[in-house]
């Protein structure tokens, strides 16, 4: 990396913190997965790492596919593929998107893996209803059976209620399961939870670093964010992330803080005195630390009392991109927000940051769509259009054998080719409207018919929009052909 004597907390400079850094979240990932299958030995930390990052949801495939393409890239480089949990981000409504209804006649639906509960940090999350994960199998197979008989939960749900039952959080256990079959598949990549890289005594500097230049991140911060925003022309000022903020001595910083008493979210504040600093979240949590000392042992010691200190999402591909990877793989969200990382990266520890790359990839369920097009709906809706102008130009395709038809056909055509001066022209315009209005009323079944098909053309295409959707979970795939189909476009993408 150049520049890679930069500081990153008084008296640490970032070669030196880089080098641990790598190795412990190499020992982190390497203990942490062979806890729950078999690994190779410890890997080189000197190798490169290939690093990546999600929250353990059940995502769809194109956030799985990240991890295909680092392990794939790992293995061109002789390196280390790494997946970090970020267990930090709050647990989404604990159900799935899926089908129900039958092929023929597609319907959205919702399955819950569990009941609702407090939107907490993954790694507070705890499970509200035992009976609904244990039965959450076997009602997929009977609400959407009929579209893939034989879906991936199959093998993957049996493994997350072992690590339920063996006390993993259920984030965890989705993420075991899903490590689980990433080595069936041949994959070589570790994972380790993010909250336990929050435990590290690197992670702690690169905090410290922050926390000890506040007033400066907290402008560079802010001044890089609106720059992204004048550049993409956003007006909302919560994206890409909202400004930190400052108010009477109070600095916000990029991470979050709870407690284990209240486990909810919330912006870590700073304030400096003569002899340390004060910690808090603004609400009913406040601490002091003492200058002079080791901030970071300080630091640790809060957690043993159940303070949980977190990286917000930029600090969070700061930290790792400075301190551990060679690459970091993000998806199309997470690349656009480490645009404004890069500049940080440039204007605070005046480096130039390390590579990212995007990834992403459409995986659609292997169901039969409907042949109806967007074409198809806009020819119809243009015929119907002409229903009330040009009845003729509707049915031009359409033979009609009443004479009527055809006289009033040559009715229109003389007004057609007779255009009268404007003094005339009102009494012109009522003729052609009476000969529209009669046209009309011959052909009312036609245009009936019209009608129903625009309608089975909107059904179609509003089936084929549900049967696309990138939304569904890998775990609704089938195994074989999910797995075939990442495989394939890990090799390709390099």
């Amino acid at each position: 990396m150049d520049n890679a004597s930069a500081n990153v907390a008084e008296g640490t400079q970032l070669e030196a913190l880089r080098e641990g850094a790598r190795a412990e979240i190499v020992r982190l990932a390497h203990e942490y997965t062979r806890a729950y299958r078999p690994v190779a030995q410890t890997p080189d930390s000197t190798a490169p790492l290939i690093l990546s990052g999600h929250q353990p949801a059940l995502y769809h495939p194109g956030v799985w596919f990240k991890n295909f393409l680092i392990d794939r890239i790992a293995a061109n480089t002789s390196g280390t593929a790494i997946n970090v949990i970020i267990d930090n981000d709050v647990a989404p409504a604990p159900s799935i998107s899926a089908l129900q209804g039958s092929p023929d006649d597609p319907q959205p639906a919702r399955i819950a893996y569990d009941q609702p509960g407090a939107r907490l940090p993954w790694e507070m999350t705890t499970i509200e209803s035992i009976d609904t994960l244990r039965t959450f199998a076997e009602r997929v197979h009977a609400t959407f059976g009929k579209f893939v008989p034989d879906p991936m939960i199959g093998n993957f749900w049996p493994e997350v209620l072992a690590a339920v039952e063996s006390g993993k959080p259920l984030g965890l256990a989705f993420s075991q399961a899903r490590n689980r079959l990433e080595a069936e598949f041949g994959l070589q990549v570790l994972d380790v939870p993010l909250s336990q890289i929050c435990q590290t005594v690197w992670f702690g500097k690169m905090l410290v670093g922050i926390l000890e230049n506040a007033s400066r991140y907290r402008e560079i911060y802010n001044a890089c964010v609106a720059q992204y925003r004048s550049i993409h022309g956003i007006r909302s000022t919560s994206h890409p992330v909202p400004d930190l903020g400052a108010d009477e001595g109070w600095i916000e910083v990029p991470f979050w803080v709870w407690t284990r008493e209240n486990p909810r979210r919330q912006p870590l504040w700073i304030a400096y005195q003569q002899h340390g600093i004060r910690l808090s979240d603004r609400s009913d949590w406040q601490t002091e630390l003492a200058s002079g000392s080791d901030l970071v042992a300080q630091l640790h010691a809060l957690s043993d009392q159940g303070v949980y200190v977190r990286p917000r999402a930029l600090a969070t591909t700061t930290i790792l991109r400075l301190a551990a990877s060679d690459l970091f793989v993000h998806g199309i969200g997470g690349a656009k927000y480490d645009q404004v990382t890069d500049e940080i990266i440039r204007q605070f520890y005046e480096i130039e940051p390390p590579h990212y790359v995007t990834a992403t990839a459409s995986a659609l369920l292997p169901l039969p769509r409907p042949a109806a097009t967007e074409v198809d709906l806009a020819n119809i809706e243009r015929k119907l259009r002409d229903v009330v102008f040009n009845p003729e130009r509707a049915m031009e395709d359409q033979a009609i054998d009443d004479p009527a038809w055809h006289v009033l056909l040559k009715e229109k055509s003389e007004l057609l080719n007779n255009i009268p001066s404007l003094s005339e022209k009102n009494l012109w315009h009522r003729k052609l409207q009476e000969v529209n209005d009669r046209l009309r009323e011959l052909i009312t079944e036609p245009v009936a018919r019209l009608r129903i098909e625009r309608d089975r053309i909107a059904r179609q295409l509003q089936q084929t929009s549900l049967l696309t959707s990138r939304e569904f979970p890998f775990i609704l795939f089938p195994k074989e052909g999910l797995r075939n189909l990442l495989l394939d476009l890990a090799v390709k993408d390099l």
